[in-house]
């Protein structure tokens, strides 16, 4: 694998620090990483329209990163972990207020028999969802709408363990909220196990669930507009992976139910895909995203993202994505859904 393929698999790794982190402190026992990334996006669509007075196709989306990572070896057998990420960004409203994201916020042990880690972190299905959630735009959407399968969520309790070429993971959260999830409020718990047939190649399957306790809509002074009891959300997968020679190809398949009130729970069907080539300091992918539910038109997607990157060292990125939005008027609950985009950035990460 060449150094820009393994910046990306870094990049997607379930738990892992910026490629570039640097060592703030080290002794015989401890280390202490710090990290980050100052990354400016410019997003253009008709999507943006109904958030803009003037009628403007252009949203920045712009935002930075930094994370602080800690590692203290207590013997052979035993270590202890932490981990934090934040993620600052302009305020949707404009001005020069920021809104601040706790990414990541949790701590652990590391053992001989696996790692225990306890916070606001990745679910499980992360380690799978991360076969195809790799380029830097258009990727690893269809997991985001319960907390039992989101890429990150709090209160989850996760146990990982990887020996010789099987990976074992499974967590357990309560009261637990993600970003992008359909419920607030859940109690759930899923597991995953993977399998490296060869070195280049990597299957795996697995199952999660939660009981979301309420759907809160909030206004924008915070105040709860809407709170209604949800119904289940289950989700069962199927991924597979293969990364040999700057060649990087990937699909993850997802089905189960998704609800966010108690009387629409859906059945769902859904499919993510990464097609991607590393030459020198390039890389150009395809990604394919597609989620459908019955009667949750608001969940629905179903896009092909084109893009290109270019490497500057072990720091800079220069990226561009055009999205190709394949999803009919007929299974979107607004225009804005149905809508194309195309997202240029620069990234600075150190």
């Amino acid at each position: 694998m060449n150094k820009k393929l393994l910046a990306l698999a870094v990049a997607a790794a379930s738990v892992s620090t910026a490629a570039s982190a640097a060592t703030i402190y080290k002794d015989d026992t401890s280390t202490l990483n710090m990290g980050g990334r100052v990354e400016v996006r410019a997003n253009f669509s008709d999507a943006n329209k109904d958030q803009n007075a003037n009628d403007n196709t252009y949203k920045d989306a712009s935002r930075v990163r930094l994370n602080i990572e800690g590692i203290q070896k207590y013997n052979d057998d035993l270590s202890f972990y932490g981990f934090t990420e934040y993620e600052l960004s302009d305020k949707a409203t404009g001005g020069d207020d920021t809104d601040i994201n706790t990414r990541y916020l949790f701590a652990g042990i590391q053992t001989t028999y696996g790692d225990l880690y306890y916070g606001h972190q990745d679910t499980s299905f992360t380690y799978l969802t991360n076969f195809t959630d790799v380029a830097e735009n258009f990727s690893g959407s269809i997991n985001e709408y319960s907390a039992a399968t989101a890429d990150r969520a709090d209160n989850v309790l996760r146990y990982a363990l990887s020996v010789d070429r099987l990976t074992v993971q499974a967590h357990i959260q309560g009261n637990s909220d993600a970003d992008g999830a359909v419920a607030s409020d859940n109690n759930g718990y899923g597991i995953i196990a993977a399998y490296k047939l060869t070195d280049a190649l990597e299957i795996g399957a697995g199952w999660a669930a939660a009981d979301g306790n309420a759907n809160i809509i909030k206004g924008s002074n915070g105040n709860i507009l809407t709170s209604d009891d949800t119904g289940k959300n289950q989700t069962y997968t199927a991924a597979v992976k293969y990364v040999n020679d700057g060649l990087w190809l990937a699909a993850t398949y997802e089905g189960g139910k998704v609800s966010s009130t108690e009387n629409d729970e859906d059945d769902f069907n859904a499919a993510d895909a990464y097609a991607g080539y590393t030459f020198g300091d390039n890389n150009v992918n395809l990604t394919y995203n597609y989620y459908d539910t019955d009667t949750q038109k608001n969940l629905n997607m179903n896009n092909i993202g084109l893009e290109y990157a270019r490497y500057f060292g072990d720091h800079a990125t220069v990226y561009g994505a055009y999205m190709i939005n394949l999803l009919s008027d007929s299974d979107a609950a607004s225009d804005a859904q149905t809508d194309d985009q195309i997202q240029i950035g620069l990234r600075y990460a150190f």
